[in-house]
């Protein structure tokens, strides 16, 4: 039971001033054991409610659900849609409060708890799943450290992850975040380990949703800002080999509003969908695509052959493994990202997407970029948004 903390003010009226020690202890022990009757152990809270409202922020939908990696770039788009539909949400993560304070104010007074952790604590994992009856993995890491390798983010974790779940007994939906193109035979450990950390979910929960979805875009994207960003400070943008690895990239929102869906429709248990855009570009494309939207002057790619970069990149990948503090770290630069760029990552003909799910995905050359006006020469409102006449 929790404990509960007496006030001076409550000893004041208890215990007249000048009684002897003994009087105030038991004063204390008393109000104590009185005030025992208004505290109640949050262990013994309901898992499932029933639903009452009319399934908006401050109705209650009946979801208490545990979402792993809520601080991420997808994370915090998840944690929006989940929590105004009325839902519960427990958010563990390790960062401080300054990095996860705008979680908060995503769901109703009270139905958003952050929570300590680490994915080597299995008896903090199992606190934050016990009280909940859906889970949602998006944990993920795009380069290795001193502290944390693929093996132990991509497989480790979500294997012991999806074993508690089961053991808790009250974890109803277990929704995995992957990646497009995971495979146990791609060159890159990213997407190998991926793969792997896949298969050892699906053997542990077999109700597991798997979610594989391509590219991320959105305003705090790591991928087109990237290009944007190189557009403007070098005099070239560099790209693997020929910039011909083919993509579907797809808006961030629309991958939130699809396992907002899986986590409501009890259809999708035990499937895996695959989450892309309505259009393929190559790496090549993206960029043309970006230098036209920022309206760049003179704009340039610079081809850079994989082995250059993997020698380019090899004493900072180095240095990530041995040092114990942050390095700046940049996208395209790790070896993981530069062997990916081999393959190209598309959606199967025969598997689930969107369609499934009733979700139209935005199209990626419309207002969906038009984030990237903030690299535009000439200034922010030079030229009409993105995909939109006069663009060019």
């Amino acid at each position: 039971v929790r404990r509960t903390m007496l006030s001076t003010r409550q000893l004041q009226r208890a215990v007249p001033r000048g009684y002897p020690a003994a009087a105030v202890d038991a004063a204390r022990q008393a109000l104590g054991d009185a005030n025992k009757v208004f505290t109640r152990d949050n262990s013994s809270l309901p898992v499932t409610f029933e639903h009452r409202g009319t399934g908006g922020r401050s109705s209650i939908s009946g979801i208490t659900s545990t979402v792993f990696g809520a601080t991420g770039f997808l994370g915090r788009y998840v944690v929006n849609h989940i929590g105004k539909s009325g839902s519960r949400m427990i958010l563990p993560a390790r960062c401080n409060e300054n990095a996860r304070q705008h979680l908060k104010v995503m769901g109703d007074l009270g139905q958003i708890v952050n929570l300590d952790y680490s994915i080597r604590d299995d008896d903090a994992i199992k606190y934050a799943v016990e009280r909940s009856n859906v889970v949602v993995n998006m944990v993920g890491r795009e380069w290795e450290t001193r502290n944390f390798s693929f093996h132990d983010v991509h497989v480790d974790f979500p294997a012991r992850l999806a074993e508690i779940c089961k053991s808790v007994g009250t974890v109803d939906r277990l929704i995995h975040v992957s990646a497009l193109g995971a495979a146990e035979d791609h060159p890159s450990d990213y997407y190998r380990t991926k793969a792997i950390g896949d298969a050892a979910v699906m053997n542990a929960f077999p109700n597991a949703t798997l979610v594989r979805p391509a590219k991320l875009i959105g305003t705090e994207d790591r991928l087109l800002n990237v290009f944007a960003e190189h557009a403007c400070k070098f005099p070239a943008t560099p790209l693997i080999d020929d910039g011909g690895s083919k993509h579907r990239p797809v808006f961030v929102d629309d991958v939130a509003l699809a396992i907002q869906a899986m986590v409501e429709d009890e259809t999708t248990i035990g499937k895996t969908f695959e989450l892309c855009g309505d259009k393929v570009y190559t790496m090549e494309d993206l960029v043309k695509l970006v230098n036209r939207v920022i309206r760049a002057q003179n704009p340039k790619i610079l081809y850079v052959p994989s082995f250059i970069m993997k020698l380019l990149g090899a004493p900072h990948e180095y240095l990530l493994k041995k040092v114990p503090f942050p390095l700046p770290t940049p996208t395209g630069l790790t070896r993981s990202y530069i062997e990916a760029q081999s393959r190209d990552y598309l959606k199967h003909p025969k598997s689930l997407g969107f369609e499934e799910l009733g979700i139209k995905p935005a199209k990626l050359d419309g207002v969906v970029i038009d984030y990237l006006r903030a690299f535009r020469f000439g200034g922010y409102d030079a030229g009409s948004a993105a995909g939109q006449p006069g663009m060019d």
